[in-house]
């Protein structure tokens, strides 16, 4: 079951759009559609949904700016996919914070939509199926979500997770500890999306905001240094996810 929310102004481009989901290969049974024409009428429904796996984001309402709704969506649902679309508006610094997966331009053409739409669609299977790593704090075993982890580094026995800081499953104050290897960990992740940033540690490339000098910036604007070593790869690994988004 895919819960999808499209805002936008546009009452024939949401039908439009809906439409173009079902041709992707979405289940007409499966899938459900919350339409919302106003930023302030999606605002004032967010709290109240139970669950968004998409949001399908109209970057010029009349009456809020997307940036800012992509703000609140995010404080509410920090790993939603988040797709942005728009008639002429670009991508702004500020719309990169929200880690938007794709920008959809409406002019695209029937063929090209669809293709976007079936990477989307492939990428909400993919945050749905909740593939997970086994940690622990103290002498308690515990399953941590890849989706909630920003980083793992190295520890003299293995390693150690750093979870997002809305992630409140994982809220006490001991470390969170894996038994296996960093190097072991990244073979067993890259398809997930993790990269090496540096010897110590590798890095959720969905957190990373941009790359400044030799650091990386987390969406928390966090930043973690980039070895010289691993700068050339880390850069391409970064440039391709923002291909895929933009």
């Amino acid at each position: 079951m895919i819960n999808i929310a499209i805002c936008d102004d546009d009452k024939n481009f949401i039908s439009y759009i809906k439409r173009i989901i079902i041709a992707s290969g979405a289940e007409p049974q499966t899938t459900f559609f919350d339409e919302y024409t106003s930023g302030k009428e999606f605002i004032f429904n967010l709290e109240s949904r139970k669950k968004c796996d998409l949001l399908i984001l109209d970057m010029q309402l009349g009456d809020m700016d997307g940036d800012d709704i992509a703000k609140k969506f995010r404080e509410m649902y920090p790993y939603a996919i988040l797709v942005f679309c728009s008639g002429l508006h670009l991508p702004t610094v500020k719309s990169f914070k929200t880690t938007p997966f794709r920008y959809l331009l409406k002019s695209y053409s029937d063929d090209e939509m669809i293709e976007e739409i079936k990477e989307i669609l492939k990428e909400v299977d993919r945050n749905s199926e909740e593939g997970f790593l086994v940690g622990h704090y103290r002498y308690n075993a515990i399953k941590v979500k890849l989706k909630n982890i920003m980083y793992i580094t190295n520890t003299k026995r293995g390693s150690r997770v750093f979870v997002t800081p809305e992630c409140n499953e994982y809220n006490f104050e001991e470390q969170i500890l894996v038994d296996a290897k960093l190097q072991d960990l990244y073979e067993k992740y890259e398809k997930d999306g993790f990269e090496f940033a540096h010897v110590s540690y590798i890095v959720n490339m969905r957190y990373v905001k941009q790359i400044v000098s030799r650091e990386l910036v987390l969406y928390n604007n966090e930043r973690l240094s980039i070895s010289r070593n691993y700068y050339t790869s880390f850069r391409e690994r970064f440039t391709k996810n923002l291909a895929r988004k933009y």
